[in-house]
């Protein structure tokens, strides 16, 4: 499903790891700049010096742009920042992809993403509030909490988590982890990749194998 065969960019040297259908795994890092080059070159940004990135046993860098878009459709990415368009606001960023890609309508999107809310908040509709905002509006978690449920309305077949829990209170990296694992285990044969740094909150994501880059 997702494999990296001896690819060198930059401080990243001959990283080769496989992950097989219904697996997780977590990478951990002492240096932020080798994820966000690690996590560039998963989310086609960055392309490899030497080796091959392969998503359902192809070869990303070898496809054109079309050929890329296609593979990414059943591919989630959730970003550490949230990846959110400035000027569009919160809930037009969740819903663009889903409405583009699988002609998602805001009508049909929103009992979904109230469902995925009320597990981030229970009790609360502080989320749902906020999606007539901005992004620089919202707070950290709020973002990180957007491009989660923004990737699950894509039901996507490959999750990568950028450092979801990093920068966050302990509760509230808790309930993303949380979602993320409940998620992971919802679709048969799906794969969650979690690029994490090298600490405590990383250390309670439960996944089924751990690499540690240092």
């Amino acid at each position: 499903m997702l494999s990296f065969e001896r690819v060198t960019k930059g401080p990243l040297r001959h990283m080769s790891f496989h992950l097989d259908v219904g697996r997780s795994a977590k990478i951990l890092f002492d240096s932020e700049d080798r994820k966000n080059i690690l996590f560039g070159l998963l989310a086609g940004m960055q392309r490899p010096e030497a080796g091959k990135v392969l998503f359902f046993g192809e070869d990303l860098y070898t496809h054109g742009e079309s050929e890329r878009v296609a593979l990414y459709q059943r591919i989630g990415v959730v970003p550490a920042d949230g990846g959110m368009i400035s000027n569009l606001k919160a809930w037009e960023n969740l819903l663009l992809p889903a409405w583009y890609h699988c002609g998602l309508t805001a009508p049909e999107a929103e009992p979904l993403v109230a469902k995925i809310f009320e597990q981030l908040e229970p009790g609360e509709a502080g989320l749902k509030r906020r999606m007539g905002e901005l992004p620089d509006k919202l707070s950290l978690y709020e973002r990180r909490a957007v491009a989660l449920a923004r990737a699950m309305l894509m039901e996507p077949d490959i999750l990568i988590y950028d450092f979801i829990s990093a920068g966050l209170e302990r509760d509230a990296a808790q309930r993303l982890m949380q979602l993320a694992g409940e998620f992971h285990g919802r679709k048969a044969g799906r794969v969650s990749l979690y690029l994490c740094p090298d600490d405590a909150t990383s250390a309670r994501l439960m996944a089924d194998s751990t690499i540690t880059l240092n």
